[in-house]
This record gives structure tokens, sequence and C-alpha cells, in this order.
């Protein structure tokens, strides 16, 4: 995954805020021959390496050249073109969606933060979640995917974690993914207290037994949640029975295994029926049958042979939920796998949904006063020297985006004028369109602690 940082400016004034968007006193952005340089750069390594690109910021929409960005990576081979975005030009411009899906858009990696406006507060738009809502509505009418973002905090958003999986399971014919990132320290918040930072941290752990706790145990610590690289097995069982005529392989997540974790879900989207795969699928033992079905390398169709019974040895129909057969989780897996299997690419009512827990860095996860990661060093309050990672930790983006600055912000805003900011704790203005999207507020999960129900505690 190749990210690219469009502009610095944003059009919310949010903490947190990775990357201190609006307040520094200058503007980053890149001319649209800056963003064909980058991109043209990337993707000219061999072995090519680069075949996904996400638009990021600030607010990557608020540039003048996103659209033609997006048009641009799709035109030279970026496989997939994604944007990391607020969603609110989304909600704003009606025909905006429709745009960016015909420049060659095909995700918008969508923040949010919980399933009420009040669970937004933080983000300073006092009805954020309704255009949040309204957002989805018109990215997925346009076509294109969505993974919601979700940036947990302890005692601002972590009681949200369960809530909004409600929420994508019920809304799961529209979403398959998203994405929990513990809150990294940095940007906005690099100079935070070391009290402060004990009180706000949170890590993967954390939302691995909140989620078993809000749901009373259907989900696992233990059993159901793997790195994020682990499921690249099921791309090179899927390599391996396409055989030697395949142009390109299949991708697969890279990155160490304690950046993250995640569950993968099947979920029916009529019935909002689900259950976590590893409930009723021996992932560990399919991923060494995969080994050896990988190793002994005996054609196309004994291999398909093999997966087959490979798939069949590994689950267990006892555990499976209601509704879920076993020629319809076939076809779910051939489905996902590319059609590896069969050509037969039929959807049903049962989908994957991928929940993922991504860690990044900051001063609580690391240390590199003995560690040379970049050339420019920083000198501490205690006089040491320490070395900086961008965006995590010591400023190593801002000593980048100034060198590079186009202007002082004052002198942007006389020359191009200001952008608006959705700031203030005021609502925005939605339009008239009506938001469709079902808001439900489940009872409560077995696991959920109620205050105050007279227990006398």
């Amino acid at each position: 995954m190749l990210t690219v940082d469009l502009t610095n400016r944003c059009n919310m004034m949010c903490n947190p805020c990775f990357m201190d968007a609006n307040q520094v006193g200058y503007v980053h952005e890149l001319t649209l021959d800056e963003i064909h340089r980058i991109l043209d750069d990337s993707i000219s390594f061999k072995p090519r390496r680069q075949l996904s690109v996400q638009f990021s910021g600030g607010e990557p929409t608020l540039s003048p050249h996103f659209l033609e960005a997006c048009h641009y990576a799709k035109e030279i081979g970026y496989w997939s073109v994604q944007a990391a975005s607020n969603g609110l030009r989304f909600m704003l411009e009606p025909e905006f969606a429709q745009q960016a899906k015909e420049a060659g858009l095909n995700m918008v990696y969508l923040q949010f933060e919980g399933v009420t406006n009040e669970a937004n507060a933080h983000r300073h738009i006092a009805n954020l979640f309704d255009a949040k809502r309204l957002a989805i509505e018109r990215i997925f009418e346009a076509g294109m995917d969505i993974t919601p973002v979700t940036t947990v905090i302890n005692t601002v958003s972590d009681e949200q974690v369960g809530p909004i999986l409600d929420f994508m399971i019920e809304h799961s014919d529209m979403i398959g993914a998203v994405s929990f990132q513990p809150v990294s320290f940095t940007g906005r918040d690099e100079q935070i207290s070391n009290e402060e930072r004990r009180k706000k941290r949170y890590t993967v752990s954390h939302l691995a037994h909140e989620l078993a706790r809000y749901y009373d145990g259907k989900i696992d610590v233990y059993r159901d949640f793997y790195p994020l690289g682990s499921l690249g097995a099921f791309t090179w069982l899927a390599d391996h029975i396409r055989g030697p005529d395949v142009q390109f392989g299949g991708m697969n997540c890279s990155c160490h295994p304690n950046c993250g974790a995640s569950l993968i879900l099947v979920v029916n989207w009529q019935t909002k029926e689900w259950s976590p795969l590893t409930a009723f699928f021996d992932i560990e033992n399919f991923v060494r049958d995969i080994d050896i079905i990988t190793d002994t390398a005996r054609g196309v169709g004994l291999s398909k042979m093999q997966a087959l019974l490979a798939f069949v040895k590994n689950l267990d129909q006892r555990n499976m939920p209601p509704g879920m057969t076993v020629p319809k989780f076939l076809k779910l897996l051939n489905r996902k796998m590319g059609a590896a299997m069969s050509s037969n690419m039929e959807e049903d009512e049962w989908n994957i949904m991928w929940v993922g827990g991504m860690w990044f860095q900051d001063l609580w996860t690391y240390d590199f006063r003995r560690t040379e990661m970049c050339e420019i060093p920083y000198a501490t309050q205690e006089g040491e020297i320490s070395f900086c990672a961008y965006n995590t930790g010591v400023g190593w983006r801002k000593i980048v985006e100034n060198m590079h600055m186009v202007a002082e912000t004052r002198d942007w805003f006389r020359d191009k004028g200001r952008h608006q900011i959705y700031a203030g704790d005021r609502p925005m203005a939605l339009g008239p369109k009506e938001i469709t999207l079902r808001v439900i507020q489940p009872a409560p999960h077995p696991g959920t602690v109620q205050l105050g129900s007279g227990c006398g505690h």
C-alpha cells in the first residue's frame, strides 16, 4: 500500500488528529506534477510491488487534484485506489461520489467514531453521525466499497466498539469490513502528558476483550483473533490452484504480526445471523493443509480435490450459524478466493466481514533512542538524542512538510481564500435528502453492565 498525502488542509478540526491539520501555520499540498511523479516512481519498481494506493491528508478530497489523482493512478496500473476520508465532501456534494467512482476510486476508508451524534462529540460537529450515514449511502450508491475506521480512545470512544460492530452487521449488505485503530498519540496529541497518555491508551488486546465481553463470549479472544497477514494462506492456495497462466498473483498483508490482529465473521445480511468463522472452521489446521497442498503441487485438478477435502475436514457443521449450509459455505469461500475453485461467483445472502484491529506506533510503543531510524536526530528535553519515524512519535512528518510547504497559512488564505472548516460543536446542513440508513438501539447484550439497575452496587 502506497499512501500519498495530497494536502495537510482539512474541513474538520478534530481531536485526536494524527497530523495536526489546520494548526501548523503552513500549507503542504502536492501539485499535480508531484502526484504524477510519486505514482510513476512507486509503480516503476521491479519486481512490481505497488498495487494499491491510498490518498490521505489532511482531507484528501480538498485537494483540487483529487479526482485527477484517482484517474491517473488507475490509468498507469494501480489495482485499488482508496481515500482515507472523513466523508464530508461525499455528503455535501451529491454528485461527488459518482465523480470519484468514474475517476477510478474503489474504496473510501471512512472515519467513523460511533453510532450516535453524542458518541462523535469529540469531533466537534453536532450532527456528525447523521452526516456519516448520508455519506455512506452516497458512496454505496455510487458503487464504491466502504471501510469504516474508528480511532479507539480509552474513556472517549472505547464504549462504542460493540455498538459499531452491531451497526456494521446490521448494514452488512453495504459494508464488508471495519477497522478499529487504537489511538496513536502523534500529531495534535504528540505532546500530551504521560498521565493523559496512560489514561487514554488503548490496545488491540483491549479491543479483543471488549468484543468478547460485549457479545458474552460469542467472540473468543484466543480462538478468533489472528495476525493480519495470516489469511494470506487463502491467497497462496488461490494462486496455486489457478495454475501457471495467472498473469499476476493475489495480494497479501505483509505487516509484522505485532501490527495488529483481526477476526473474520460470516454474516447473513438478510437475517443478520452471524458467527466468527473460527467458531466452526479450524483456520490453523487448514493453513497446515495449505502447506501440504502447495508443497506437493499435484496439478490444478488434484489440488482442487485436496483443497475441497481440506475445507470439509476442517468444517464443524454443528457450530455453523442458523441458515448456513456446507454448499453455501463453500460457495462463499470460493467467491472470496476470486473463483479459484469454481467459475460460479453467484451471490447469496452470506458474506464475509473483516473486523480489524490495527495498532500504530507512537512514543508509548517504541523507543528509538539507540536506533537510527532516519537521518534527522531529535534532541529531547533531557538532552538525549532520539530518532524519529514518519507520522509517529517525534515530529518527522512536520519536519518533512515544513521543508516542502507551499505557503504560510495566512498567505494561502489571502491568495486562495479560506476553505470551509466544520467545527465549534455546530451542526452541518445535511440538505433535503432523507437518511435511510437504519439506526437500531439494540437491547443490552448479556455482557453489558447496566449501572443503576437496582442491584445496590
